[in-house]
């Protein structure tokens, strides 16, 4: 009986879909044709006269188009309106092909505005009057959903335009909406009782097949649900599908960590190359202007090999530095500095750093402060710097002739929107560079803050560089409260624009200069140093810039090794690497405080801990606080700078 029903509802659905569908052919047709009918009409009103021909009579055939349209539109306005009229929510008009305008579009009470325009190049009335064959089209046009009968005017053996009578769909879905009401009220009372007899004799079936189809449908969002177990056949559908699901899940998860695998490997290998270019680069330099060294005939030539030398060994350490800020910003482990400092002298310092490079281009250096600007404010004034040398540094690198301009202005920020600190005021610092030179489009501009992107690979060969600085400078530009922007025109130069937050202080003391006169010419004769250090070149290095400034040093090859000397002898200080064979010198400075602890207990009048200086490669923050953590007194990067090596040894050997 199931299948007998299920066979009556099939037939009365073919029968109703076909009832339907024949209504509304005939319906349809029967527009079509009212609609094409009085478009014709329209088309007899006009009789053998072409537009030009009303416009001869009415002596407009030399006025300008406007004039033209209004003449032509008091012509034909009359009919329209009055045939427009006879039917409720009918629409038509007249269109020049000349003019390309709406002539007549009635009732023009409701569409005389539309009189004048153009139609779009994809309209339908631009083929009829092409082909010259009336058409009939139904869809969203002029006013809205309409059916849209299309007559071409021809004269001539020319087609001179088009007239059109719509009506709107709306009112014929009513009429045919009106003609199925009963054939749907009968089929509906049938399909309902057919319902009703089905669902009690499957109730069960019914039941089974909902819950898989509603287990199947949360499927869709999470394949971890699982559809209730069921009886019979069914049963077994519902554990093959759950199979499926897993299977499914499985599938997923493999196919996403080979796609991150991929990812991963594509970046890694990128960033390898771009890495390995980069560094080959200026190491090139030092190895090859090295050996070119080792082989100058005069004294003169040696030392200009050792100038360049020393320029690419720069390089190398401006690369590795960005490699390294760039993982502290992605670890979100960069922390900004908060000292006073003088703007001014910032400036002018980053001057004096750019204009060697820039004079040697032969370019012109701008720069425009604007009397708003303070001489002391608070921040952090290397990052600052490094962020206008970056920009700087590519607006060079990429003009080759004009121009590079430096414009700072600055604004008190409103209280109300930031709360100063007691004693301090917010500011916002605006900055921008320009330069002359290549530009860039809009698509390059798109990735430019991205990190390792350039403008397109070209730019990497043909200008070198990592990537990095600019990406580098938007996280320090965010990190001090800013955003920056950047706009460009290929060959037309950039502008980099910039904002950042700072604060100007009531409080005048400026952080202390880099070193003073007593600390670089300070001699430390008498003093007896301990190097623990692995690597013989750095042992050769770091012996020659102690013994210059008058120290005794004896040399620890490992952690051990340093352990036994300070045994043995009484020194002033020790300088410990900390990546060391056999023992590291972390390990080291432990040892050597737990032998001071252990001495200091059996003597109350052992002297102070002595002092123990970090001179290693790690130079991330978390190796500085090993370091400390460890006993040791301090910790100094390499490659040594010099100024950093007295510094420290002036703040930990202030006394004889």
């Amino acid at each position: 009986m199931l299948l007998i029903f299920l066979l009556f509802m099939s037939i009365s659905l073919v029968m109703i879909r076909y009832i339907s569908g024949y209504i509304s052919y005939s319906v349809l047709g029967e527009k079509e044709a009212k609609l094409l009918g009085i478009a014709v009409v329209l088309d007899k009103y006009l009789g053998d006269d072409t537009y030009d021909d009303i416009l001869r009579r009415r002596g407009a055939e030399s006025a300008s188009r406007e004039e033209k349209i209004a003449v032509l539109n008091r012509e034909l306005a009359a009919v329209t309106d009055m045939v427009a009229s006879a039917y409720t929510g009918l629409g038509l008009g007249y269109y020049s092909r000349e003019l390309d305008a709406i002539l007549s579009y009635g009732p023009s009470a409701a569409f005389g505005d539309f009189v004048g325009r153009s139609i779009g190049e994809d309209h339908l009335g631009r083929r009829v009057m092409a082909d010259g064959t009336a058409m009939v089209s139904t869809g969203s046009m002029v006013r809205g959903n309409i059916m849209n009968a299309m007559h071409p005017v021809i004269r001539n053996g020319n087609s001179i335009g088009y007239i059109w009578a719509n009506e709107l769909v709306t009112d014929i879905e009513k009429e045919l909406s009106t003609i199925t009401r009963r054939v749907f009220l009968i089929s509906g009372i049938t399909y309902g009782l057919v319902f009703i007899l089905v669902l009690l004799l499957s109730r069960r079936i019914l039941r089974d097949i909902n819950r898989i189809v509603n287990g199947v449908r949360f499927l869709r969002f999470d394949l971890s649900k699982k559809i209730g177990k069921t009886g019979g056949e069914l049963g077994e559908v519902v554990d093959s599908i759950n199979n499926m699901a897993d299977e499914i899940i499985k599938a997923n998860e493999s196919q996403q960590a080979l796609i991150r695998a991929e990812a991963a490997n594509t970046a890694q290998r990128d960033f390898l190359a771009r890495m390995s270019h980069e560094i080959r680069t200026p190491m090139n330099g030092v190895l090859g202007m090295t050996r070119l060294a080792m082989q100058a005939k005069t004294p003169e030539l040696c030392q200009e090999y050792l100038k360049k030398i020393q320029s690419s060994a720069s390089l190398l350490l401006g690369i590795i530095n960005d490699i390294l800020d760039f993982s502290k910003i992605e670890a979100g482990k960069l922390e900004l500095e908060n000292d006073n400092f003088n703007l001014i002298g910032l400036i002018d310092n980053i001057r004096e750093l750019m204009m060697p490079r820039i004079n040697e281009k032969g370019l012109e250096f701008i720069i425009i402060l604007d009397e708003s600007i303070p001489s002391l404010v608070r921040g952090d004034a290397l990052r600052l710097s490094q962020i206008l040398l970056n920009l700087l540094g590519n607006a060079v690198k990429f003009t080759n002739q004009g121009s590079i301009t430096l414009e700072i202005k600055s604004r008190f920020i409103s209280p109300e929107l930031s709360p100063a600190l007691p004693g301090t005021t917010k500011i916002r610092l605006d900055c921008m560079v320009r330069d002359s030179g290549i530009g860039m489009s809009s698509e390059q501009q798109n990735i430019l803050f991205q990190p390792f992107a350039q403008a397109d690979s070209s730019t990497a060969r043909r200008f070198g560089g990592t990537g990095l600085g600019l990406s580098i400078s938007k996280a320090l530009v965010e990190l001090m409260g800013g955003a920056i922007t950047v706009s460009s025109e290929p060959g037309k130069g950039s502008v980099f624009a910039f904002f950042v937050e700072l604060e100007t202080s009531e409080n005048e003391t400026v952080k202390e200069p880099e070193i003073s006169p007593e600390m670089e010419n300070r001699r430390y004769e008498g003093y007896r140093f301990l190097l623990a250090e692995d690597n013989e070149i750095n042992q050769e290095i770091a012996l020659a810039v102690l013994s210059d400034l008058g120290a005794q040093v004896d040399i620890a090859n490992n952690g051990q090794e340093a352990v036994e000397a300070f045994l043995k002898k009484d020194y002033s200080l020790i300088f410990m690497d900390i990546r060391m064979p056999i023992m590291d010198g972390l390990e080291a400075a432990r040892r050597i405080r737990a032998l001071e602890a252990e001495r200091r207990g059996k003597n109350r009048e052992y002297p102070k801990g002595i002092p123990i200086i970090a001179m290693t490669a790690n130079a991330m923050k978390e190796d500085r606080e090993a370091s400390l953590a460890a006993g040791m007194n301090d910790h100094i990067s390499k490659p040594l700078n010099i100024t950093e090596i007295k510094k420290s040894l002036y703040r930990e050997l202030p006394g004889s």
